[in-house]
Formats: structure tokens, C-alpha cells, sequence
């Protein structure tokens, strides 16, 4: 049984809308204007505890920002087995799309705390089409292509690549989408992963991906302590599992 996650609703003393408008800053430069937008919205934050739903009873998305903590969107097969389409990080949203889109149709689960604020205005102001808000509307719409592109990658990691390659190549992806919000260095990267959601998001056993870090740490590829991950031979990860930047630019 699921138990309801209770949304506690606080005032924020941190700036807790950097990961945000860095994130949206990445792919455009937004106005005195529409920067003052999102530090409204995020005057005030509420959190889901980890391993609750955003929205109880399968219900679709609410439109939300998210100002810290990790996310995934999944599915519960009928044996008990999940499968991760992908992740979600502070300054990434959801439910901002007017016309309905299957992804936000799927179960978003917190995998740490998640503090986030209500944009459901966000998304009735920029549904009026106001000029003013053009770059900030333009900034939501790539970001949601970009992840629509991380799911297509996603496909080809599943179907195509081999353990390491697979966890070789999320690990890029996560480092990059981190860096564009601002939330780490370029080798260096907060990972508050289990390998159990590792295995769920990569489609392989929970001893394979034991093994596979195992194997990376030993090649001298990556470093991890503490739940903290350290890239050290970037071009070797990036080769061994075609990673393009092409693939994972925000256009």
C-alpha cells in the first residue's frame, strides 16, 4: 500500500531557484523580467519525502518545478520488476506542457527528498502567450525536447549497449544536466543512487551493475566515495560509450 506523500509548505530562506533558472538560463538568456517570474513562484516550496508519488491514484502530473532532490519516472511490471524511463533533477519540470504528453502520464516516484514549488500559474501565465514571456516559454519547450532526447538515448542504452557502455553514458548525461544547473564541477558529481535504481534504470541484475563499478573503478575510469562520483578518464567513458554531445545539446 502506497502511502500519500504530505506536501509541507514552507518559506524559502535559500536561493532555491538557482538550479532552476540556471538550468533555464543554459538555453537561453531570460529577461530582468521572466527571472523575476520564477523567483515569485519560488517564494514558497513544498517537499515530497523519498519513495512517495508526486500524485497519488496514477493521476497525470500537476505542473511543478523542482528546486532540489532526485526524481524518476517509472513502471511497476505485474511481477514486482521496475523499469526507470529516466530521472529527474532540481531545476527540471513537469506538467508544463498544455497539450497532454505520455510522459507526464507516468509515475514520478522521489528518490530523495524532493522540494518543489506549485507552477501551475507558471503554466496558465505562459499559456496567454504574453511577448514578455517568449524566451522563458521558448526555454520550457527545449527542455522538454531534451528530455524526450534523453529517452530516445535511453532506448539505445537498453537495447544496444553493453553494461558498462550503458552506465558509462548515464553517467555523462547525469554530469552534464548537473553542470547546467550548476550543481557540479565537470568530473565530479553528486550521485545519490542506490545500485538497486542503477540496475531499474539500466535493465540489468543488481549484481551485474555491482560488478560492471567494480570493473570501472579498477580500469581507473571512475572514483566513487561517500555517494559522490569522479569521472577520470572522461574520453575513454565518452569512446567506449558513443557519447555526443550532439546527442545531449540543448538546441
Amino acid at each position: 500500500m502506497v502511502t500519500r506523500a504530505v506536501s509541507v509548505r514552507r518559506s524559502v530562506t535559500a536561493p532555491a531557484d538557482l538550479a532552476a533558472l540556471r538550468n533555464l538560463a543554459s538555453i537561453t538568456r531570460l529577461s530582468d523580467e521572466e527571472r523575476a517570474l520564477i523567483r515569485r513562484l519560488c517564494v514558497f516550496q513544498e517537499a515530497v519525502p523519498a519513495g512517495q508519488p508526486f500524485d497519488p491514484d496514477g493521476r497525470a502530473a500537476s505542473p511543478r518545478l523542482i528546486l532540489s532532490g532526485w526524481a524518476c519516472r517509472q513502471r511497476i511490471l505485474a511481477d514486482g520488476q521496475r523499469q526507470i524511463f529516466g530521472f529527474l533533477l532540481p531545476g527540471d519540470s513537469v506538467g508544463l506542457s498544455l497539450d497532454p504528453r505520455p510522459l507526464d502520464e507516468t509515475t514520478i516516484i522521489a528518490l530523495t527528498r524532493v522540494e518543489y514549488v506549485d507552477a501551475l500559474m507558471l503554466r496558465e501565465i505562459l499559456a496567454l502567450q504574453d511577448p514578455r514571456h517568449d524566451r522563458l516559454r521558448r526555454a520550457l519547450a527545449t527542455s522538454r525536447r531534451y528530455e524526450e532526447t534523453c529517452l530516445l538515448n535511453h532506448v539505445v542504452r537498453l537495447g544496444r549497449q553493453s553494461a558498462q557502455a550503458r552506465l558509462a553514458h548515464l553517467l555523462l548525461e547525469l554530469r552534464d544536466r548537473l553542470q547546467r544547473a550548476g550543481l557540479c564541477t565537470s568530473d565530479r558529481l553528486h550521485l545519490p543512487l542506490t545500485q538497486e535504481t542503477l540496475a531499474d534504470a539500466l535493465g540489468l541484475s543488481l549484481v551485474h551493475v555491482s560488478r560492471t563499478l567494480g570493473q570501472m573503478r579498477r580500469g581507473r575510469l571512475i572514483a566513487m566515495q561517500s555517494g559522490w562520483v569522479t569521472l577520470l578518464d572522461e574520453a575513454h567513458l565518452r569512446a567506449a560509450s558513443d557519447y555526443g554531445v550532439d546527442d545531449h545539446a540543448l538546441h
